[in-house]
């Protein structure tokens, strides 16, 4: 137990004064922080774009209204301001404008417009693009006539000024649920859902390299005169989970952080009270620890494995593929009642944590479910150490451009430390 504590404080102290592993900490909440900025203004600038139609403050626009259908035939347009449509004796002497470059956009209403509901619009770009939207005008017209005509019940309809009241009864008795536990049930493992996810992606392929760097330097050929090889895995398994939580910790806080200030300052969107149930919290906090432990031991079976960094990229992809396999059938767990298939994610070791925690989402796994899966995770992470521990009994000095698999399967060396 002692040499296993060395290895793990030996790993996290050189990790930690390391600056490329803080830079790379600090550079995550930044990068992503700064990616979901831009995404967010790009998709709400593309939104009030597509929204607004085109911008025809500066345009000429007409009308013919041979239907007699519209009220009114002024609109308030993209910068706020009152636009007049100028109104057409006809419709050719409204496209001749417009071919003429006297108009920039002509509306048509046909006599027979209360029957095929189609308005015939003509334009003359100077470069027409398919984006270039011109309806927003005569959708307002035509929205403004028929508003002025209902009552003021179907105007409330229409508009959805109409305020909906669920009450939800709880499936064991007739309790009214409370929204807020409901909602902090489903927050709780979506939570985990996502911090798990960070992990493996953010932080998967520095796993197996730090595994396959010491063979590729050849340091692993020292530290086994020294220590048995169980110890050094199990401590390397525990000092990279640690190095994990510590980053995942520095991409979290500042988000806590962010958060609290921003519900201060009423910048959050909703109003929502969240009320946590500590077991579920550590019912869902197990799963993620043990999941992760899954997951790295996993990753230390590849660099194990491996001969070299390359060989150990290939290998992890198809780790990470397995891991993230519910994503690629979400439908399925949307389901009230869980499939086979469902089942089988659940369980396969590297889909469960995945499949768990989105059954937990969907409120679709009971408590013994996630215990039974916790003890699934739990055995096969096990596993999954003392496998890297057999290989690398058998593979911890090799260096060479490809895998033996009959020196991973052969004898084991003789002159490790017992």
């Amino acid at each position: 137990m002692s040499k296993t504590l060395q290895v793990i404080r030996f790993e996290v102290v050189r990790s930690l004064k390391k600056p490329s592993f803080w830079l790379a900490a600090l550079l995550v909440p930044i990068m992503l922080g700064f990616y979901i900025f831009i995404a967010a203004m790009a998709g709400y600038d593309a939104g009030e774009s597509l929204e607004a139609g085109i911008d025809t403050s500066n345009m000429t626009l007409g009308i013919y209204d041979e239907a007699k259908c519209l009220a009114i035939k002024t609109f308030i347009n993209s910068k706020e301001e009152k636009q007049e449509l100028k109104d057409y004796p006809d419709k050719q002497s409204g496209i001749n404008d417009v071919q003429n470059k006297k108009l920039d956009v002509f509306y048509y209403l046909p006599k027979n417009f209360d029957k095929e509901h189609k308005v015939e619009i003509y334009i003359k770009p100077k470069s027409a693009s398919v984006l270039d939207d011109y309806t927003n005008p005569i959708r307002s017209l035509l929205s403004a006539t028929a508003l002025s005509e209902v009552s003021e019940l179907n105007f409330a309809i229409i508009t959805g000024a109409v305020n909906f009241e669920t009450t939800t009864y709880s499936a064991e008795d007739n309790h009214e649920v409370d929204m807020n536990e409901a909602v902090s049930q489903i927050a709780i493992p979506a939570i985990g859902l996502a911090l798990f996810y960070i992990l493996i992606v953010v932080l998967g392929n520095r796993l197996t390299a730090a595994m396959v760097e010491e063979k590729e330097n050849r340091i692993s050929e020292l530290i086994l005169t020294s220590i048995k090889p169980v110890n050094l895995i199990v401590g390397k398994i525990i000092s990279l989970m640690i190095l994990g939580i510590i980053q995942l910790a520095v991409l979290i806080i500042p988000l806590i952080i962010a958060y609290f200030v921003a519900r201060n300052y009423n910048a959050v969107p909703f109003n929502l009270t969240l009320k946590f149930d500590g077991v579920l919290i550590a019912e869902y906090a197990s799963l993620l620890l043990f999941s992760y432990f899954l997951f790295t031991s996993l990753c230390v079976v590849i660099g194990t494995m491996a001969s070299s960094a390359k060989d150990a990229n290939s290998f992890m992809s198809v780790i990470i593929i397995l891991t993230i396999l519910p994503i690629f059938f979400i439908s399925s767990f949307t389901n009230h009642e869980p499939q086979a298939f469902t089942y089988f994610l659940s369980y396969f070791p590297p889909s469960a944590p995945l499949a768990l925690m989105l059954r937990g989402v969907f409120n679709t796994l009971p408590t013994w479910e996630l215990l039974l899966g916790l003890v699934d995770i739990i055995i096969f992470g096990i596993l999954s150490s003392r496998l890297a521990t057999y290989i690398f009994c058998r593979n911890a000095i090799a260096a060479g451009p490809k895998i033996d698999f009959r020196k991973l399967f052969g004898s084991p060396r003789n002159t490790w430390k017992k």
